[in-house]
Parts: structure tokens; C-alpha cells; sequence
């Protein structure tokens, strides 16, 4: 396998707030190359971590929305990260079953993606938030978890989870050194970074899957309408998530 082209994504821990702009002193994160162009598993490697920075970005973006109350922008942010979902798992089952899935396990038989230190933060911030029935921002949860569960079932058909097959209880709150090796797992650090940095880095990542979007179509086919139509809609949804970043950052929001 070729080198992957992704540079690593620096955030702080999601109860750590964003730098300043005065204070960083730092270069502006690294440019995301385009994906391999002859390789199937190279290109489905390429997805599923880039997928995951952005939506790694998209759960601090989230916490924040959340937690100033904007929860019309939590709704199209949920939409962004489902979006985000089906291009980080838009390879063939059959990659998925011999690329990706072996690569987490070799890290840790029991690897989960609810290890992810964002998404935690941000699933308890919604929450105690409680959306009301019918809102826009009920709905996009119930649509995200749909589509959560409809990717899994379509690269998994037959068994569970690593995490279930390994026999740990899901229920479980994962440990700081299970959280850390997801970080690094993902190309993830933590470090504090300003909020110029992490809109930097969150534009040159959606550039590069809007990018991979326009050259390679996902044409992943699900058992529900419902996603198979707002697959056709992703470069819409992850594009919105610079304005997003850069209006809320601009207005003096700390994601």
C-alpha cells in the first residue's frame, strides 16, 4: 500500500476550547493530496480516514452549536456528519471485510468508533439538549442514526461489531489509553490550536473530498430510499461546513 497522502489532523480534547488566533504562532495545517488513482483499497483507505476528520471536526463544531442553543445549525451539522458517513464507508463490503476492518482490529480487537473523545462529548451535549419531537434538529438525529446503521449493515451483513465480537460490554465507557490509540489510529493529535488552524485545516479537508466527490461518485446502493437519496446531495452537505465554521468562529463562537 502506498503512503496515504493525509496529513494528521491536530484538535484540542473537545472540553478544551480553541486558541486565540493571537496566540498561534504556528504554520497553517498541510495540504490534503488527492487519492490514489489506481488502487480500489488505497481509495477506500483514503475515505474512511479523511471521512473521519472531517467528522472529527464536525463533533467540535457540533458541541459548540449545542452548546449556545443553535440547534437549527446542530441539524445541518448532523446532516453534514451523515454525509460524512457515507463517503468514509462508500467502498465495496468485500474491502471493507479485507482492508479496513482487518487494519482496526491488528490496533485493538475491540476498536469502536463510540472511543471517539468528540463524539462522546457531543452525544451528552445533545442529550441534556433533548430536541423537541419533529424539530429539525429531532429529525436529522433519527436520519443520522438511520444512516449510521444502514452503512453498518450494508459492510457488515453477517455478524457485529469489533467491539460486540470481542465480547466487551457496549455499555462500557472506554479508557483514556483506548481513547488515545483511536486518536492515533485516525491520524489525530491533541494539542491546542487556534481557530484560524482548525478552519484551515477543516477547508483543506472538505476541499479534498469535494474534490474526490466530483472525480469518483459514491454509487454505494442501500435497502433504504431515503439514504439512497440523500447520498445523491453529499458534496452539498460537506460543503457546509466551512460557512459554518467561519461564521460561527467569525461571530466570536469558541468551537
Amino acid at each position: 500500500m502506498s503512503v496515504s497522502p493525509l496529513p494528521r489532523l491536530t484538535v484540542p480534547l473537545p472540553q478544551n476550547p480553541l486558541d486565540p488566533c493571537a496566540w498561534h504562532t504556528g504554520d497553517i495545517d498541510e495540504p490534503v493530496g488527492p487519492p490514489p488513482l489506481d488502487s480500489e483499497t488505497d481509495i477506500a483507505w483514503y475515505r474512511w480516514l479523511l471521512g473521519h476528520h472531517g467528522a472529527f471536526c464536525v463533533w467540535r463544531l457540533l458541541s459548540a452549536a449545542l452548546g449556545r442553543g443553535a440547534f437549527d445549525e446542530a441539524a445541518v451539522l448532523h446532516d453534514a456528519y451523515s454525509a460524512l458517513l457515507l463517503y468514509s464507508g462508500s467502498c465495496r463490503p468485500e474491502v471493507y471485510r479485507s482492508v479496513i476492518r482487518p487494519r482496526m482490529a491488528a490496533r485493538h480487537p475491540a476498536m469502536s468508533g463510540t472511543w471517539a473523545r468528540d463524539h462522546r462529548h457531543a452525544a451528552a451535549l445533545l442529550a441534556e439538549a433533548r430536541p423537541a419531537p419533529g424539530s429539525a434538529l429531532k429529525t436529522a438525529v433519527k436520519f443520522n442514526r438511520l444512516v449510521h446503521m444502514t452503512v453498518a449493515a450494508r459492510l457488515v451483513p453477517v455478524g457485529g461489531s469489533l467491539l460486540r465480537d470481542a465480547g466487551r460490554d457496549v455499555q462500557l465507557a472506554p479508557t483514556e489509553d483506548e481513547q488515545a490509540l483511536l486518536d492515533d489510529f485516525f491520524l489525530v493529535d491533541r494539542a491546542p490550536v487556534c481557530t484560524h488552524v482548525f478552519t484551515a485545516a477543516l477547508r483543506a479537508r472538505v476541499a479534498a473530498m469535494l474534490a474526490d466527490l466530483a472525480a469518483r461518485p459514491v454509487h454505494a446502493t442501500y435497502d433504504r430510499d431515503a439514504v439512497n437519496h440523500f447520498q445523491t446531495d453529499l458534496s452539498m452537505h460537506i460543503g457546509r461546513l466551512v460557512p459554518i465554521a467561519e461564521a460561527a468562529l467569525a461571530d466570536g463562537a469558541n468551537a
